[in-house]
């Protein structure tokens, strides 16, 4: 009996398992990002790794939205392989608790789809109302005026620094409304040529947080005839 046993034993070791297979696993299920200003794009790092015993091939990598993309740096894995997969998820327009999720495909054939989330707060330091100025009935010929409020979140007090204007003839002039809040008066001069406009303005500030805030500003500057058009008889 003793004499079976062993070339038995013997051939099982040489034998490769009977069930061998990849195995993805996703370190940390969930990262974390804390707090981040809006308006700025924050990474979230993940690493992959093969526990199986088997070689791991990634299919695929999904997000739920497409403010997030992805980098992944390989995609086969031999067992005990692991690998750096990095989501960006850009918070710009984005205000309060986010939770972004990456779907991540395999030959894995326990979990063929396993899920990793990305979460955490975006808050508005500095907010500027309106974010973006529409100058839809500028006509040529005449000045153009419009007010944006800049203020900060829990009435933080910050400095504006200096205003970058995209374009030397856009005038800009600050007031102090509170110590956590400005006006800025923006105007396009008469001499402003009919046609599109997109411009902006970037806003630097002493917030440790936010030191840059940008206002876009887009619309038609129209011409004199198209806004005195002569009266049907």
């Amino acid at each position: 009996m003793k004499t079976f046993l062993i070339p038995c034993l013997l051939l099982f070791g040489f034998l490769p398992p009977l069930f061998a297979t990849p195995r993805l696993i996703i370190v940390p299920e969930t990262n974390d990002f804390g707090e981040a200003s809006s308006g700025e794009s924050v990474q979230a790092p993940f690493t992959l790794r093969n526990g199986g015993d088997e070689p791991l091939h990634i299919a695929y990598v999904r997000t739920s939205c497409g403010c997030t993309t992805t980098a992944l740096d390989k995609r086969e894995l031999a067992p005990g392989e692991e690998t750096s997969l990095v989501a960006t998820l850009s918070l710009k327009g984005r205000s309060g608790p986010q939770s972004k999720t990456l779907t991540i495909g395999s030959n894995d054939s326990d979990h063929p789809e396993l899920r990793a989330q990305i979460q955490g707060t975006a808050i508005c330091y500095l907010t500027a109302t309106p974010s973006l100025i529409f100058l839809s009935s500028g006509t040529q010929g005449q000045l153009v005026t419009r007010t944006v409020e800049i203020t900060s979140e829990n009435n933080a007090p910050f400095q504006i620094l200096s205003i970058e204007a995209s374009h030397p003839d856009l005038a800009v002039q600050v007031f102090t409304t509170d110590s956590n809040a400005y006006r800025l008066e923006v105007t396009l001069p008469a001499t402003w040529p009919a046609g599109r406009i997109d411009e902006s303005l970037r806003i630097h500030t002493d917030h440790p947080k936010a030191p840059l805030l940008t206002c876009g500003i887009v619309g038609t500057m129209h011409t004199q005839e198209i806004n005195h058009a002569a009266a049907p008889e």
